[in-house]
């Protein structure tokens, strides 16, 4: 049986078999995934080796290479000073068709907070007609 090459995407022309997380496989409504942990991994590039840190999740979805930008988000979207205050945070991976590389418009993955999440908590102002030194509570 052979296959008719010219129904196939792209992408199935030629699969890419990667043990990290891709745009295709979170596509552009994306997924909620839970922070479990990072961890430096050295990975292979075609510069030769170099390091990296790689994002886990509590569920059984492949590992992400972070980058820059979405190492900016994580405290953003979650909260968190710093990384171990994200793990259990939970986060929306997506496919952002606007990401570029390269001088082209490529698509990558991004995070952003889970739709409903509840907003960073901001200070109760301060009245000025109080003159109790007591805290509320």
């Amino acid at each position: 049986m052979t296959t008719d090459l010219n129904k196939m995407s792209f992408d199935e022309l030629v699969p890419t078999e990667s043990k990290y997380l891709a745009k295709g496989d979170v596509g552009e409504d994306g997924m909620i995934l839970t922070i479990k942990g990072f961890k430096r991994e050295v990975l292979k590039g075609d510069d030769g080796d170099e390091e990296k840190t790689v994002l886990y999740w509590a569920e059984d979805m492949k590992p992400l290479i972070l980058n820059k930008t979405n190492s900016q988000l994580i405290p953003i979207i979650t909260g968190a000073k710093i990384a171990g205050d994200a793990i259990g945070k939970q986060v929306v991976a997506y496919n952002d068709i606007t990401v570029g590389f390269g001088g082209r418009i490529t698509g990558g993955i991004r995070l952003k907070k889970v739709a409903g999440a509840p907003k960073a908590a901001k200070a109760a102002p301060v009245a000025d007609d109080d003159d109790s030194s007591e805290m509320p509570f």
